[in-house]
């Protein structure tokens, strides 16, 4: 029998292939989701859409690989696998977690699959898992019922149609689409009357939230500063280096 794994990151791969090494099973494949569906465009569901979205973000070259070529892959080997076994692996706290989820059961359609959900608050991500961690949890996914599949999938298409700039968790656990301006309160708040660092507002925002990501928010604050609500010293050109006040 052969295990096909899907976790929503290529750090919890890493995680779950040194778990894998320390027992004796099934054939296994790990599988990590190379892209972040938290925020962005996720309709059409096209690879090409999200490479074009991720180019103006790829701030100082740290952006991410062939995003297109990763995310065409991974829906491929998901579709034309021969496992026996499905598993998903996600925590239930975190946006891009969940948006892999519901991702993931969308493109899955009525195939069975089962699912290792991780619902521990200090866990927002499988990929914070250590191996250790994710040993424990080896054996211990339960079948997705026909109910969850149906209401994810759903779920999924409503957020497709909104196809919002971010998705978050709410305060009752669903997830939900959020406009582009949602942390831009939270940035300007971390901003101060003197100089500070570009980087240290992105850092601030997001200790205080966790479905915060950086690259975005850097986005968020460029975006602010063409807009007049901060202002730049000197090179604007790279937000790593930056320094950012608000105005008189």
């Amino acid at each position: 029998m052969s295990v096909l794994h899907l976790v929503p990151s290529p750090s919890a791969a890493a995680s779950l292939h040194s778990a894998l090494r320390s027992v004796t099973g099934p054939d296994a494949l790990v599988l990590g989701f190379p892209d972040h569906f938290s925020w962005g465009p996720i309709a059409p569901d096209d690879p090409a859409v999200r490479k074009r979205w991720w180019g103006p973000l790829a701030f100082d070259d740290d952006g991410p690989g062939d995003i297109e070529a990763e995310l065409g892959e991974f829906w491929h080997r998901l579709e034309t696998t021969v496992a026996d076994r499905i598993v998903v692996w996600f925590s239930r706290r975190g946006a891009d977690d969940v948006s892999f989820f519901l991702a993931v059961t969308a493109r899955l359609g009525t195939r069975s699959f089962a699912l290792v959900e991780i619902d521990q608050p200090w866990t927002r991500t499988a990929g914070n898992l250590p191996p250790h961690e994710m040993t424990e949890r080896l054996n211990s996914e339960v079948l997705c019922s026909d109910q969850r599949r149906e209401s994810s999938q759903q779920l999924w298409r409503q957020l497709q149609t909104e196809n919002a700039t971010f998705r978050v968790v709410t305060s009752t656990g669903r997830l939900a689409s959020a406009p582009a301006d949602h942390f831009d309160a939270r940035l300007l708040a971390a901003a101060a009357p003197e100089w500070r660092p570009a980087l240290r507002l992105v850092g601030d925002v997001m200790g205080d939230d966790d479905d915060a990501v950086d690259m975005p928010l850097r986005r968020r604050i460029a975006t602010l500063i063409e807009g007049g609500r901060l202002i730049a010293k000197d090179d604007r050109s790279s937000l790593r280096t930056a320094e950012v006040r608000l105005p008189d």
